[in-house]
């Protein structure tokens, strides 16, 4: 067997993905806090980290499963949802009932919150990346992003099941692929729903599971130079802002092959740091509460009389979204955490 293959083969957890997960919520949280006269540009690349979650999702997901099935000869698809319940659902359904509460009492009157309680069954059924539009100030509006994960965790692990074998899981995923990528061409907003990313980071898993096209892959992504080559294409595309949207994608999605395929890379020393390690385990709780800090923050400068308040706001929310990720974390989403452990074969 080619060694690097069955050294992927046996890693049980593939730390650079923490790494990775840090500097999506970073860049989310300088999306949203990044202060006025700031390149538009620029800004709006922090956008872009949710891109870097859905690609690190689609291959995580995608790989548990494949290895799941090759362990236990089937996928347990009860497993499965309860573990992702576990996982997603509490904090999820807990800050939304902090939302309902805090516009409930703060803004009921106003436009912003009336639309809120409007799409409240929306955001409740994860269905507001569907019937909830961005116009003006949309309050909770980041819920799309994990409305975008729960539908892929809906269809795919069925889809993956009742294809029986890789290469048919390969084609529906191709597929899908290739017409996202020509609607993008052709300039149309059919499937915009669909996250290309997520379906991208799905199909490197299965190419990863497989010795042959594993070495095909490593010669793209498992030199010295890939890390860093993908990390640097990926910054040039972003801050080109002119090729179609699918090149990112895959870029993403490279980047993450590049850093799951072998541990050592020239980003390890990075993403292995452990403050930002730390960062990435805690950053579904400091993405579904960031907002909620970005407001508490710049409502503290104003009672402060603080005006210019130039990079600090997006410092110090970033300061209060870790502390409170964590309190989050450790008291709460851990005792969940704990029963999912009893659902893993």
């Amino acid at each position: 067997m080619f060694k690097p293959f069955a050294d992927y083969l046996s890693n049980k957890r593939f730390a650079s993905l923490d790494g990775l997960r840090a500097i999506s919520i970073i860049a989310v949280i300088w999306h949203h806090t990044a202060p006025a006269g700031i390149n538009e540009i620029l800004t709006s690349i922090g956008a872009q980290g949710v891109q870097l979650f859905f690609a690190i999702s689609g291959f995580l997901i995608t790989t548990l499963l494949l290895r799941e099935r090759e362990r236990n000869g089937k996928i347990d698809l009860k497993a499965f949802y309860l573990r992702r319940s576990l996982r997603i659902f509490p904090l999820y359904y807990g800050t939304l009932a902090l939302y309902i509460v805090l516009v409930y009492v703060l803004e009921r009157y106003s436009e912003p919150g009336q639309a809120f309680f409007h799409n409240l069954i929306y955001f409740a059924t994860y269905t507001s990346n569907i019937f909830v539009a961005l116009d003006g100030r949309v309050i909770f509006y980041f819920a799309w992003s994990l409305a975008a994960e729960e539908q892929f965790y809906l269809v795919w692990p069925p889809l993956l099941l009742l294809a029986g074998s890789v290469k048919r899981a390969s084609v529906i995923l191709i597929s899908v692929i290739a017409v996202c990528a020509a609607s993008q061409m052709a300039g149309l907003r059919a499937f915009d729903i669909i996250q290309l990313p997520i379906v991208i980071g799905a199909l490197l898993a299965i190419g990863l599971n497989n010795e042959s096209h594993f070495s095909w892959l490593y010669r793209i992504l498992g030199q010295t130079w890939s890390a860093p080559v993908f990390c640097m294409a990926l910054l040039l595309v972003l801050l080109g802002n002119i090729l179609p949207g699918f090149i990112a994608s895959i870029l993403f999605a490279g980047l993450v092959g590049a850093c799951v395929i072998q541990e050592r890379h020239p980003l390890t020393s990075l993403l292995s740091l452990k403050p930002i390690a730390y960062l990435g385990s805690i950053s579904y709780g400091m993405y579904m509460l960031h907002m909620l800090c970005k407001n508490f923050v710049t409502k503290l400068f104003a009672v402060l009389q603080i005006h210019e308040t130039g990079i600090a706001v997006f410092l110090l929310t970033l300061i209060v979204a870790t502390i409170t990720a964590s309190i989050s974390f450790r008291y709460y989403e851990s005792w969940f955490l704990n029963l999912k452990t009893r659902f893993e074969r």
